[in-house]
């Protein structure tokens, strides 16, 4: 009997805990963020927030309403600037559906760190979103551009960001903790892929840019830039940024065209890439050695080449390992010159040997920039598609 009183009252006591939907938000009372922009405007941020208008979901098909609602407002912080934001809407905003955060060129060259700072601190905020820089304009202006495919814009730039990655391999995804932590990391540098508006900005706000079929206002990405510490010192171009992901490991799928013999171009799908980084310290200086595996299937023939002859697929397999080879080193030169180590090469010298990097980490720079990587990349051509021959060599002269 006293052990059911007792168990009946560790129940009660643990119904009594539970808090139930203490912290429960009905979907009137609040504002929901799906996009966030910062920008600095003069020593001050403007902070941009693109919010979805639940009008437009629940309009019936026919009707038509502007999807997303941008507002912004200025702070000496960002918790200044997000609190004189309610004063310019009705609903409390909510932060945790955030998918994109888009900061401006400008800010990214004078410095990232405190502004993100409110962003990893707030509670709010979940750490799952990627970041961009907005090139060539402001934050506020590109989550203005109504966009096509995707009502809600924040979504469309987060979507075509996952699918570039995936199948171009120029643009790279990274979090708001990731960035955290390359910012933090001694002797470690990161990219941020950069996003630009082509066209008319003030067109691009309206809602008759999506009203085209070829919208004349679109959203494209636009090369990686190079933090350093928390700052923007540089920017990849588009081969480069391919060449950065092929070294990074990051880069899935991808497609190059190579030259051919007698003129003319040959496209390659790539269809896989692997890369690996290590090091070795000896003589008390680092060596760094990168191994690069790639397969590629031809897509398409624009010369007369003999597809059958063992002699053309080695020629082909030299011009793909000739053309990463350039490309990779091309790259490596150029973040050597700015210093910023974006590869990681100082953390595979601490793999390697701990003791050697403590001595070195605090002035990495100079000892990457005295670096000559060893590469070593075996690219071979697998197949050849579906048709045997080139049409091109059907064609009579």
């Amino acid at each position: 009997m006293k052990s059911f009183i007792r168990l009946t009252a560790c129940l009660l006591t643990i119904v009594l805990l539970l808090s139930g939907c203490w912290s429960r938000k009905e979907l009137n009372d609040i504002a929901i963020a799906e996009g966030v922009g910062i920008d600095i405007s003069g020593e001050q941020f403007e902070l941009t927030v693109q919010i979805v208008n639940p009008g437009s979901v629940t309009k019936a098909k026919g009707e038509h309403e502007i999807p997303v609602i941008v507002y912004s407002s200025k702070g000496d912080t960002l918790s200044e600037a997000v609190k004189r934001l309610t004063s310019s809407i009705s609903r409390k905003i909510y932060f945790a559906h955030i998918r994109i955060l888009v900061i401006s060129e400008e800010l990214a060259k004078k410095g990232i760190v405190n502004s993100m700072d409110y962003l990893m601190r707030g509670n709010e905020f979940r750490s799952d979103f990627n970041v961009v820089v907005a090139r060539e304009g402001t934050a506020k202006e590109l989550l203005s551009v109504m966009t096509p495919l995707e009502k809600v814009p924040a979504n469309y730039i987060f979507n075509s960001l996952e699918a570039a990655k995936k199948e171009w391999t120029a643009s790279v995804t990274i979090q708001i903790d990731q960035l955290s932590n390359a910012i933090v990391t001694p002797g470690k540098s990161t990219v941020i892929s950069g996003i630009q508006i082509i066209g008319d900005q003030k067109v691009g706000k309206s809602k008759k840019n999506i009203d085209y079929s070829g919208p004349p206002v679109r959203l494209k990405y636009s090369g990686n830039a190079i933090i350093k510490r928390d700052k923007l010192v540089g920017w990849l171009n588009e081969y480069e940024s391919r060449a950065y992901s092929v070294i990074t490991n990051q880069s899935k799928r991808s497609a190059i065209h190579l030259n051919c013999p007698e003129g003319g171009n040959i496209g390659i799908d790539v269809a896989r890439i692997k890369s690996k980084i290590h090091a070795v310290v000896r003589n008390d200086k680092p060596e760094i050695f990168i191994e690069t595996r790639a397969e590629g299937n031809v897509s398409d023939v624009e010369c007369k080449i003999d597809l059958f002859k063992v002699e053309t697929i080695d020629y082909l397999d030299k011009q793909f390992v000739k053309f990463a080879l350039a490309n990779m080193e091309n790259t490596i030169k150029k973040t050597q010159k700015l210093g910023a180590d974006i590869f990681g090469f100082g953390e595979a010298v601490h793999r390697a040997n701990p003791k050697y990097w403590n001595k070195v980490k605090n002035n990495w720079e100079e000892h990457f920039k005295q670096l000559e990587p060893h590469l070593n990349i075996d690219a071979k051509i697998r197949g050849t598609g579906t048709l045997g021959d080139s049409v091109v060599n059907d064609m009579k002269e």
